[in-house]
């Protein structure tokens, strides 16, 4: 790998004189990610209990880690209310725990109608996507709301994680009662963002489409919300894997012709170079749909002056295509 970095310069001054138009510090800056000589993207520099990333999946490492370890398999359960909350009370509100003691802490505070779960005694466990209609009680035994249960258990859920979603009468009243006997059966109250997190770090989501759920949430209006859903449905994650897939053969290729120069043939610079630079248009068209996604969840202001009765009305009418 040490031989890379003379060809790297070699490579960098063959581009200048080639492609004058492009300036040399923007090359420089996007080759050098090209480029990489870190065979692995790690959340640190450690070698133990060490995040890699390897395609899509979180692999933990290094190898002596048990299952038991697994910092995010063996993570508190969380609760929080999902639901908006200081408006106009719903007639709905979801109260979501996810994590591995979800079940257990919902089965000592929700009470199915099933016929063979009314009793207290009973097992329960619930099975997956299947709803079940019954009661909440506090740590007294008093029942404190009527909910509809909504289990997803792990993997097929949002967070890859045991979730359940308890469906509130959507008082704030209601729901804070509801979230505060899960508080006391053992769940820890979730952070902001903290479900999304979870999705990420288990792989559910990467990292592009999990800030794109934020986008859609907070989205203003039709044109950020899709731009927002293309997102999560991997808009931009694909041509990231793609740009990924290309830098690994092209290095793949260049090592190899380092390491067994007598053995392969010529390595054939100009089709090197018409990749990389493909490579580049990606990255610059890609950075450009970024500046318009900002426009998009920012918006803009826009005043239409203009004297008494000249049209601004119904500029503003055509704009909208509205009549009024």
């Amino acid at each position: 790998m040490a031989t890379l970095h003379p060809f790297r310069s070699l490579l960098f001054t063959h581009l200048r004189h080639r492609h004058a138009m492009l300036p040399s510090t923007r090359l420089l800056r996007k080759f050098s990610l090209f480029f990489s000589s870190t065979p692995k993207l790690r959340a640190d520099n450690s070698n133990d209990h060490t995040l890699v990333l390897k395609k899509d999946e979180r692999v933990w490492g290094s190898g002596l880690m048990n299952s038991s370890d697994h910092p995010v398999a063996n993570s508190s359960t969380i609760a929080a209310i999902v639901t908006s909350l200081g408006g106009p009370p719903a007639a709905v509100g979801i109260v979501r725990l996810s994590g591995p003691s979800s079940v257990s802490i919902v089965g000592s505070i929700f009470r199915s109608m099933k016929k063979k779960f009314k009793d207290r005694t009973s097992e329960w466990r619930p099975k997956s996507h299947v709803v079940e209609y019954g009661f909440v009680f506090d740590s007294t035994g008093n029942v404190i709301d009527e909910v509809l249960m909504v289990p997803m258990l792990a993997p097929k859920s949002y967070t890859r994680e045991d979730v359940i979603e308890l469906q509130c009468h959507g008082s704030e009243t209601c729901l804070n009662r509801v979230l505060r006997a899960c508080l006391q059966a053992g769940a820890t109250l979730a952070e902001p963002g903290e479900f999304t997190l979870r999705a990420f770090l288990n792989g559910r989501l990467d990292l592009s489409q999990a800030e794109n759920v934020g986008k859609l949430i907070s989205a203003k209006s039709m044109a950020a919300a899709d731009a927002a859903l293309a997102g999560i449905q991997g808009g931009l994650s694909s041509l990231v894997k793609s740009l990924r897939m290309q830098c690994i053969e092209l290095l793949t290729e260049i090592e190899a012709r380092l390491d067994f120069d007598d053995e392969m043939p010529p390595l054939n610079l100009d089709e090197i170079m018409d990749k990389i630079f493909g490579m580049v248009t990606n990255v610059e068209s890609a950075l450009e749909t970024a500046n318009y996604d900002k426009l998009l969840q920012s918006g803009l202001q826009i005043a239409i002056i203009g004297r008494p009765n000249v049209g601004k009305s119904s500029l503003l009418n055509a704009w909208s295509k509205h009549a009024e």
